[in-house]
């Protein structure tokens, strides 16, 4: 973190709603910074990394189902 920081008291439901307001890159950049707090010692192989940027340009692009749909078409398969 920067050297210069200011620590301020925000209420957590304070703290969602300014997340729920940022735009999706501001989200992801939030998640990265968070995932390097919470696993600061997890080194994520070459092959992890080339993963993770194809699931997210994948959802990016539009590629993805949500979770109804999935059940949606599991409940489908199973009939």
């Amino acid at each position: 973190m920067a050297e210069n920081t200011v620590k301020i008291d925000i209420s957590f439901q304070s703290l969602l709603a300014a997340i729920s307001s940022l735009e999706i890159a501001e989200k992801q950049k939030l998640w990265e910074l968070l995932e390097a707090e919470l696993f600061p010692d997890e080194e994520d192989s070459p092959e992890d990394i080339a993963e993770i940027e194809a699931a997210r340009a994948d959802y990016k692009a539009g590629d993805y189902i949500t979770f109804d749909e999935y059940t949606i078409q599991r409940a489908r398969k199973s009939t």
